[in-house]
């Protein structure tokens, strides 16, 4: 059983990893948006859930969006909640994958899906660096364009 978040800006290939990760472990996939509950007790349910039946799940962005493209009198969440959620990932032997790209791949790939970003690539990354910086457990980075794959810890 296999219990992993994707994180990381549009454009990496989160949803293409997703969905070989799907099929390599017969999971489910959530994607958090700003339409799902994204509350410490919503995530927390749905890796109970997993565990309970037993049953792989993939999750295409979670906890960090929030944190990158909401203002924060818009998250669910607090950063202490945060890090608790990342404990518990890694309490239960999850994964967390921050999947990154290099910028010139990722503006083409949102620029054919005529995507165009919320705040400039560059401020989106810091986002996601600090957040790994802080991260309450270990941070797999892998990089689409390279295919490199390195831990942060």
């Amino acid at each position: 059983m296999a219990l992993i978040v994707l994180e990381g800006v549009d454009g990496v290939g989160k949803t293409t990893l997703a969905n070989v990760l799907a099929k390599l472990y017969n999971a489910d996939i959530v994607h958090a948006t700003r339409e799902t509950p994204n509350t410490w007790e919503w995530f927390k349910g749905l890796f109970e859930s997993s565990q309970a039946t037993k049953k792989s799940l993939i999750m295409d962005r979670a906890f960090w969006g929030q944190f990158v493209y909401q203002k924060p009198d818009e998250r669910n969440l607090s950063f202490e909640e945060l890090h608790y959620l990342e404990a518990y990932l890694e309490s239960l032997h999850g994964k967390l994958i921050y999947v990154t790209a290099n910028k010139e791949d990722i503006e083409a790939r949102l620029a054919a899906r005529s995507e165009q970003l919320s705040l400039p690539l560059e401020e989106l990354l810091d986002h996601y660096r600090f957040l790994i910086d802080s991260a309450a457990c270990p941070v797999i980075i892998y990089n689409t364009s390279t295919g490199e794959v390195t831990s942060w810890e």
